[in-house]
């Protein structure tokens, strides 16, 4: 009769089960936050990888056209829109400005190798030389275009967010324009 009497204690109690169900649960939420945030991670590096792609075409096409039409009919000042879907999020902004070269002044005390105050050089040579060298930074001027261009879209519900790039495009088949040359006098 005493081994009737005898309680078997091998199983769990309630709170060990407890205990167990929530380190379960714990475990479970963090692992479910850390797959959302991985997937989170990884549309945000698509969008990036998606934007990238849209700059360099938008890029590749404003140089293309450029090439093709001059900078007179391809060269915007400022130009924008929306890419077509399934691209949809993403815009666009396009600039193209002319780069204003000045190497008279400068450039004339550099060649001198001083002042031209101090130069032996006749008045004549200088302001040939000056001439020469305006005539040269309006040409590199008309000659040289900065190209910026940006892609932009919302990083989720409401981050911005931008891709941009900036080159240098240069025709150097622009017409020269000199100016009228005055015969001395003397």
């Amino acid at each position: 009769m005493k081994h009737l009497l005898k309680t078997d204690k091998s199983g769990f109690t309630f709170i060990e089960v407890l205990l167990a169900i929530t380190l379960f649960v714990i475990a479970a939420v963090v692992a479910v936050d850390l797959v959302r945030g991985s997937v989170r991670a990884t549309q945000d590096l698509k969008d990036v990888t998606v934007a990238t792609w849209l700059l360099k075409k938008t890029i590749t096409e404003l140089e293309t056209k450029v090439e093709s039409q001059g900078f007179d009919r391809a060269c915007d000042k400022k130009k924008e829109g929306k890419f077509d879907p399934p691209y949809e999020k993403f815009s666009w902004i396009t600039n193209c400005h002319q780069i204003d070269f000045k190497l008279s002044q400068s450039a004339a005390a550099l060649t001198s190798g001083g002042d031209d105050k101090d130069s032996d050089r006749p008045a004549q040579e200088n302001q040939l030389q000056k001439m020469v060298l305006n005539v040269a930074g309006d040409y590199i001027s008309k000659s040289m275009r900065e190209i910026h261009a940006e892609v932009r879209w919302i990083q989720g519900k409401k981050t911005p967010r931008v891709v941009d790039v900036t080159t240098h495009l240069a025709r150097f088949d622009q017409p020269l324009t000199l100016p009228a040359l005055g015969v001395p006098t003397n």
